[in-house]
């Protein structure tokens, strides 16, 4: 019987119409679950005014952390992301003119009889207010510093040995009509 040659495989040197192989190195960890709606998901709760957490812990979204992953290897997620901070810093500042307009929680006061004696403020309403409005305001000023932050006004530092020049002719002419009264009299 006669031996059957194998085919050998052609050259991928040698043959010209082969493309070569390359080996395609098998990634390490989970496949990620990224996907552009996902991203736009995230994005537009964000603008809502929703926390990146409270985001992560709802049902069928990435963790914290696989969405901090994205921010470093996915540039167009870091730039929509960074534009829904900026709307979410909007949506805050909204928000403090309709938490100030809510009209308060009053304390209705009544006697024995049923009838009203007193009306006054709830303090403990009004202290959490003013927390949601105090709260908005510094988060705010943290996601748009140059929108909302506090501006600083420069320091003005004033010499009292140094005397402006509109300064000191105003005060020699106030003298010499001083002078001028004094020599009349």
């Amino acid at each position: 019987m006669a031996k059957k040659q194998k085919s050998l495989p052609s050259d991928p040197v040698a043959d010209v119409t082969v493309e070569p192989q390359t080996k395609e190195e098998p990634k390490i960890g989970r496949p990620s679950i990224y996907t552009e709606e996902l991203a736009n998901d995230i994005c537009t709760r964000l603008g809502l005014g929703e926390s990146l957490r409270k985001i992560c812990l709802s049902e069928n979204m990435p963790s914290l952390s696989s969405v901090m992953s994205w921010l470093t290897t996915k540039p167009a997620f870091l730039e929509q992301y960074t534009r829904a901070r900026e709307i979410q810093a909007e949506t805050q500042f909204d928000e403090l003119i309709d938490i100030v307009d809510q009209p308060p929680e009053l304390s209705h006061i009544t006697n024995n009889k049923g009838e009203l004696v007193e009306v006054k403020f709830d303090s403990s309403y009004v202290a959490w207010m003013k927390l949601r409005v105090d709260t908005r305001k510094w988060t705010a000023a943290r996601m748009a510093p140059k929108k909302y932050g506090e501006q600083k006004q420069p320091e003005q530092t004033f010499d009292p040995m140094v005397i402006d020049v509109d300064v000191k002719d105003m005060m020699d002419a106030a003298i010499q009509r001083l002078e001028l009264m004094r020599i009349g009299s």
